[in-house]
């Protein structure tokens, strides 16, 4: 028998065994926008008949039908969790006791499917639109007999965003969702003067962070081999301006917590172009130097 057939089967038997329980992580989302009925409009218009009250054809420009097959070719139904605002490549560790969890995990392996997770407005305390995927590894997944625990491990993949409402699985265990990958959707242009700041502050970055590496250290927030681990986590600096916004953002907000820069992933996430995120990343990287150094005091 395969470890994937021999978990499959440990979570069955653990689900069985369990008591139904009230899932601290199966919040309904309130927020969401309008693509999904969007698109289910457009293709009622595009595939009508002539009797339908869809008949009359719609206006696309050419824009408009290259945003359309983007969202044919990005888009997927999978489960939503709703426990961290992670960003790529930042690694998660997950302990619950809750049946639900377990089921979550078992539909996942049972279906080669990825997970889209959420966190939450710091402001409003709502689920936020945007994530990222994780993927349910079989060889970081850990079952406890005694505390009937699932115990695992995830990883940020691609960014995503939800596009409906989402709605319960069959067991009432877990919320699906259909989310749109955004990693590749066009972005608004920028001017030819913010294309010129985002790789001038791109250039920055890999000073700043080896100073703010150094005031790290200096404060007594980890040791060396912890800073190194955080580091190794993420790997080397990517060169795209995208992802190295990204990477600045994990370094600062790393999992678990450091403590020494204010909560960014939410907004970076939020963010539309590269303008923006780049602007983001040196801010907060800048704002968290000054406080390790105490030349500004954030909290």
């Amino acid at each position: 028998m395969s470890r994937l057939s021999m978990i499959v089967s440990a979570l069955s038997l653990f689900l069985c065994q369990s008591e139904v329980m009230v899932s601290a992580f199966s919040i309904p989302m309130t927020t969401g926008n309008r693509r999904a009925t969007q698109l289910s409009v457009l293709e009622k218009g595009l595939h009508a008949d002539d009797s339908s009250e869809y008949a009359t054809p719609l206006k696309l420009t050419m824009e408009d039908m290259e945003r359309f097959q983007t969202l044919k070719t990005s888009s997927s139904t999978m489960p939503i969790l709703i426990l961290d605002s992670m960003l790529p490549k930042q690694e998660l560790s997950i302990d619950s006791s809750d049946p639900k969890m377990a089921r979550l995990v078992h539909y996942c392996l049972e279906n080669n499917c990825e997970i889209a997770m959420l966190g939450l407005n710091p402001t409003t305390g709502a689920p936020l639109s945007r994530g990222v995927t994780v993927r349910v590894d079989e060889s970081k997944i850990q079952l406890s007999p005694t505390t009937k625990s699932v115990i695992l491990s995830v990883t940020g993949g691609r960014r995503m965003e939800v596009q409906s409402q989402p709605w319960l699985d069959d067991s009432g265990s877990f919320y699906l969702s259909n989310v749109e990958l955004i990693d590749t959707r066009k972005e608004p242009s920028l001017s030819r003067e913010q294309q010129t700041l985002v790789h001038q502050l791109s250039d920055t970055l890999p000073k700043a962070i080896r100073t703010w590496s150094r005031w790290v250290l200096k404060s007594g927030k980890t040791d060396k081999e912890g800073l190194q681990a955080i580091m190794d986590g993420l790997g080397p600096m990517p060169t795209d301006v995208t992802e190295r916004a990204f990477w600045v953002a994990a370094a600062l907000n790393p999992l678990p917590s450091l403590n020494v820069c204010i909560e960014i992933r939410p907004a970076m996430l939020s963010c539309t172009n590269d303008y923006e995120r780049m602007v983001l990343a040196c801010q907060a990287l800048q704002s968290s130097t000054d406080h390790l150094s105490e030349k500004r005091r954030l909290m």
